[in-house]
């Protein structure tokens, strides 16, 4: 894994930390379609090792995690020292997002998602 990979693993981990907290001050709130769209693209990103895309996806999942912080009223989680290629919580993610139709995903499924990401937190 390249280094790129890794500050992408550790900033969608810190956003779906953030959405986690989120979920968990307001029982009930599961985000929209659009963070776990976010998270499957950048995911699919990763998966496709192109450090350039990497690259310029890791500057906007850390404004995303700001966003959420913001709206939420949750604290910004900071990106996490994730070795993606030897957790398997990410390999796990990695395999849905290969999987996934972002526009069809469930609310049980995001919350899966942003719940296994915030695990490596």
């Amino acid at each position: 894994m390249s280094t790129a990979q890794d500050q992408l693993a550790g900033a969608l981990v810190a956003l779906g930390a953030t959405i986690t907290d989120a979920m968990d001050a307001a029982p009930g709130f599961v985000p929209c379609g659009t963070p776990s769209q976010v998270i499957i693209d950048a995911l699919n990103t990763y998966a496709a090792a192109d450090d350039a895309a990497i690259t310029q996806t890791t500057p906007n999942i850390l404004a995303f995690v700001e966003h959420v912080s913001d709206h939420r009223g949750v604290t910004a989680h900071e990106p996490a020292a994730v070795s993606g290629d030897d957790a398997e919580p990410f390999k796990q993610v990695l395999a849905f997002a290969a999987e996934a139709d972002p526009s069809a995903v469930t609310p049980d499924k995001a919350e899966w998602l942003y719940r296994t990401l915030a695990s490596l937190a």
